[in-house]
């Protein structure tokens, strides 16, 4: 997974949804059969340990009135929330926390594998008059014993970040290094740009429950979580090694001085104008093994052999862009 971490010094893209199905990834990222899929901007369907959780996330302030608030033509959230053909063991409403303090009073904590923290049980009360407007709804053909049997799967979740980039930011950051994510060095903000970017790459493919390609496309799944913040930390490593490399190189007399400065001046460049002679110089050694495992006198040695079949005379861009490559493997293989 290639990722450009030039200029990423805040989250791009930034929506309240987005942030929600961070602070999931991030928390579950390590659970075995992990998965998230992105039906739309509000709509989220979570896989956890065999359990099926089905979300609506609302970036703004909602009460009980609101979540069974029936607009002309169309159906409340509530009804849209519990509609669905396929299992679902829990539905979830994930929201601000400004939710109008007389209802909020009356909720119960509970408690959820996907949210360590903020989730409530509705009251009986509460469910009472769900039951009432999914009847007039017609929602399982007004079957009060359905209804009341998918009422007990709902719970409502508070996030504790506001619908607010800076706010969400910081919190997220948090968050990962408390899962004992890298984040130093703008680490933290590339992954989470690169997280920003699959889910908007899966949210973008049309949802069908009948065509498995297209849920296998709609997926974040916990490998691509993994890869996402392992490569994020391998990056923040590559500038220390790109200069031992070149240290190495001019000290085993591979390299002069002077072409050592140029190769310092190219790095400065590898994330904007070198992108195309990156892409072709993989290419063409991608059959070699420069997978170096101790980067020792043979080592360096080896990457200026390779460098030698690349180019008959001294370009500084073309050994910029091979020691980039190299860092990056070597750091991803020893992770």
């Amino acid at each position: 997974m290639a990722m450009d971490s030039g200029g990423a010094y805040s989250i791009r893209g930034f929506n309240y949804q987005k942030a929600v199905i961070a602070q999931i990834a991030i928390n579950n990222f390590n659970v075995d059969n992990f998965y998230i899929i992105v039906e739309n901007q509000e709509d989220i369907v979570v896989f956890f340990s065999e359990k099926i959780f089905h979300l609506q996330v609302k970036g703004q302030t909602l009460s009980i009135k609101s979540l069974i608030k029936v607009p002309k033509n169309k159906h409340s959230i509530l009804y849209k929330l519990l509609n669905k053909e396929e299992k679902v063991d829990y539905y979830k409403v994930v929201t601000l926390d400004t939710f109008i303090k007389k209802d909020k009073d009356h909720l119960d904590k509970s408690s959820c594998n996907i949210f360590d923290n903020c989730v409530y049980d509705y009251s009986e009360k509460q469910k009472e008059e769900f039951l009432k407007c999914l009847q007039q709804e017609n929602l399982f053909s007004g079957d009060e014993e359905k209804i009341q049997n998918e009422l007990k799967k709902t719970k409502i979740v508070f996030s504790y970040f506001n619908n607010d980039l800076s706010n969400a930011q910081t919190y997220l950051l948090g968050y990962m290094v408390g899962k004992g994510i890298v984040v130093d060095d703008n680490v933290g903000i590339t992954a989470l740009n690169e997280l920003f970017k699959q889910i908007d790459l899966k949210s973008e493919q049309k949802a069908s429950i009948h065509n498995k390609n297209v849920i296998e496309s709609k997926k974040i799944t916990q490998e691509e979580l993994k890869n996402i913040f392992r490569v994020c930390s391998v990056i923040s490593q590559i500038p220390k090694l790109r200069i031992e490399i070149l240290e190495s190189l001019v000290e085993y007399e591979l390299i002069s001085n002077k072409e050592k400065k140029d190769i310092e001046f190219k790095f400065y460049t590898l994330n904007s104008k070198l992108r195309d002679l990156r892409k072709d110089i993989f290419d063409r050694i991608s059959g070699s093994d420069f997978y170096i495992q101790k980067l020792e006198s043979n080592g360096f040695s080896f990457i200026h052999s390779i460098y030698q079949k690349l180019s008959d005379d001294f370009q500084s861009d073309i050994y910029a862009v091979l020691i980039d490559i190299v860092s990056e493997k070597f750091l991803e293989r020893n992770k």
